[in-house]
């Protein structure tokens, strides 16, 4: 229950803010309807249509992915609902429904559930896994776009959805090679406490964390900038033309404001344009041009007496710590591999 009032809360923020807080309300909502076939049985003994509520999963899945893709960006944008990645999610569940009350006997659309969850597990595991891969993968790459204390809760968050993957698919295995979706709901307590676990512990987060809320408040009380496609791919090539010219990432105290005052523009609308058509922050955008400097010294002769961390700091780093993490997250590669090649 308390992860459902916290879903509908940031669902109608989401709306009125910004699209990783719909994506969370999503991701607790999901969980909340999974676990209200324990808590609520009876409903489901009067209504069969709500019994394949696995199908929450594909809810679930794509939901934590764009949780974490919208949650990496330093401008939060207005709700663009990404359909296409909850397709299968709307599609399975409307069928599921629009059988049932095409049937003239109820019951037989438990007869014909029981063939179908079959295929529907398997496509609903294939679902989660790929969609928990591309979440790892996309909090690794941006791992320096998170605050601290977002990028520890989204890892907790991967971990215990990994762990409770596993399980699940045990569960499935047996269905599928032992039991023959025959095995009694008590069974499933298990991993409905694995998923009660889950959703009290996000529900937790989010009632403790003031960093949540003072998001929202701040979120409330700012006006979102914008500019016009054309007028922000105009700056964009200034943007573009000075860096290559200029080269005033060299310098380790760059700002924002520094180079909006040499293309004399609002700081505002060079974040804007950043931020919306290269889907970078400012801190992010000056590492690039940096790395690509560093790697164009890397292949330069005359740079091969000089140690690493020399040609990292002359081209605008100041700590070592930063520059490897920039370096891996724009090869894939360290420094020191990236040099052997």
């Amino acid at each position: 229950m308390q992860g459902l009032i916290i879903g509908v809360f940031l669902l109608i923020k989401g709306f009125k803010l910004k699209q990783d807080f719909f994506y969370l309300a999503l991701i607790l909502i999901g969980f909340a309807a999974l676990l209200g076939r324990v808590v609520v049985i009876g409903i489901y003994e009067k209504q069969p249509w709500l019994f394949n509520n696995l199908n929450f999963f594909l809810l679930i899945s794509p939901a934590l992915y764009l949780y974490a893709k919208e949650s990496s960006r330093a401008t939060k944008n207005p709700l663009n609902f990404h359909s296409l990645h909850f397709l299968p999610f709307l599609i399975i569940n409307l069928v599921f429904i629009l059988y049932y009350f095409s049937l003239k006997n109820p019951i037989d659309y438990m007869t014909y559930l029981t063939n179908i969850i079959k295929v529907n597990d398997r496509f609903s595991i294939i679902y989660f896994s790929i969609y928990l891969y591309l979440t790892y993968k996309i909090v690794r790459q941006h791992k320096s776009s998170y605050r601290k204390e977002l990028y520890k809760l989204l890892n907790k968050l991967i971990r215990n959805f990994f762990v409770f993957f596993i399980i699940w698919l045990i569960y499935v295995l047996a269905e599928l090679l032992y039991f023959d979706y025959t095995m009694e709901l008590i069974y499933y307590y298990p991993v409905m406490i694995i998923l009660a676990v889950i959703l009290y512990y996000m529900s937790l987060q989010f009632i403790t964390n003031d960093r949540f809320l003072f998001d929202i408040n701040l979120i409330t009380k700012r006006k979102i900038f914008t500019l016009t496609e054309t007028d922000g791919k105009n700056l964009l090539n200034q943007l573009t033309l000075f860096m290559t010219e200029e080269k005033p990432y060299l310098d380790g105290a760059i700002s924002l404001t520094a180079i909006a005052g040499s293309l004399d523009v609002n700081p505002k609308a060079l974040s804007f344009v950043i931020n919306e058509h290269l889907h970078k922050n400012f801190n992010n955008y000056i590492n690039d041009w940096r790395i690509e400097e560093v790697k164009k010294r890397l292949n330069d002769r005359e740079y091969n007496q000089l140690k690493m961390l020399t040609i990292a700091f002359e081209c605008g780093f100041n700590s070592k710590s930063t520059f490897n993490l920039a370096f891996k997250r724009a090869t894939g590669l360290s420094p020191t591999e990236y040099r052997k090649l």
